[in-house]
């Protein structure tokens, strides 16, 4: 499961934030994130990585064993 939190970048921009929930790891809604987050400048969303590597089960690069 992941959620969406909205807020103000340094710049003034809105940025949107998707980030894992509960995670391994909490995240801090910065670019500065132990996750690398990707950061689309156009859309202004930076999406978050899991320490739970969720997302390859999500794409199916991985299956449950």
């Amino acid at each position: 499961m992941w959620m969406n939190i909205t807020g103000p970048t340094g710049t003034g921009n809105l940025v949107t934030h998707i980030v894992p929930v509960d995670d391994l790891r909490p995240h801090e809604l910065t670019s500065e994130c132990w996750c690398h987050p990707h950061l689309d400048h156009e859309d202004w969303i930076a999406t978050h990585q899991s320490a739970d590597c969720r997302e390859d089960f999500e794409n199916g690069k991985r299956r449950p064993s």
